[in-house]
């Protein structure tokens, strides 16, 4: 047995190791941004309508952190025109929080897209360059293995306040059941962990709904709203 049993806390939650505890932070500050006001839209709707953080960081109270201010701006810089490749290290929200931090060399999905193209014979390099934009907008929203099935463009969004209150109610149930609890090594709590999540995200609710479903839809609304936002259209 490990002398010292894995055992991080996020706010007065268990999780298995220090690099989950920090995407619990990432997850957590997804879903602030994410959350409307009481007198109006959230903090990255804002953004997506002004193109502005300063602007939306005046609804921040002067007591926030520096630190928290600069995550945020990281968090709410504008998207790439092409391949989404900060959802690597976003966190994917409560599906992905155990997993690890995967990045473009683990990933066998764009490997696969781009040696295909790389294999067609095109017209010529305007075709070519088309096809490759045309491929990063496949990637983008394609579901992935790296995040649980959701596609990065879904991971780029962040979480809403449903997925918020869902998060809490998993590590609610995650400390209840291995805070304590005596594991042999840091990769025997992250598999026992990420069992629970599974069996966790798709168990039907009374309505028939899954975690899994209620939060791919609260990420796609998102995606809609900030599509309808960047275009400038009130809501």
């Amino acid at each position: 047995m490990v002398k010292d049993n894995p055992r991080v806390r996020t706010k007065s939650f268990w999780v298995p190791t220090e690099v989950a505890g920090e995407r619990v932070f990432w997850m957590s500050l997804e879903h602030s941004l994410n959350r409307p006001s009481k007198k109006g839209p959230s903090l990255a709707e804002i953004v997506w309508s002004t193109g502005d953080v300063e602007d939306a960081f005046l609804a921040l109270p002067p007591i926030v952190p520096a630190r928290i201010r600069r995550d945020a701006q990281r968090l709410l810089r504008p998207w790439p025109d092409g391949r989404y490749t900060d959802a690597y290290w976003r966190s994917g929200g409560i599906l992905n929080v155990f997993t690890p931090p995967w990045g473009e060399q683990e990933d066998e999905v764009w490997a696969a897209m781009l040696a295909e193209w790389q294999a067609t014979a095109f017209a010529d390099e305007n075709a070519r360059q088309e096809a490759l934009r045309a491929l990063e907008q496949r990637w983008n929203h394609t579901p992935h293995p790296f995040f649980a099935g959701l596609t990065p463009a879904q991971v780029m969004v962040g979480g809403g306040p449903q997925e918020a209150d869902l998060a809490d109610e998993f590590l609610y149930h995650l400390t209840q059941m291995h805070d304590g609890k005596p594991f042999a090594s840091v990769g025997e709590s992250l598999i026992q962990t990420l069992m629970l999540l599974r069996g966790w995200s798709c168990q039907p609710r009374a309505d028939g709904r899954t975690p899994l479903g209620l939060i791919i839809a609260e990420r796609d609304d998102l995606l809609a709203r900030r599509e309808r936002a960047l275009r400038g259209e009130a809501e």
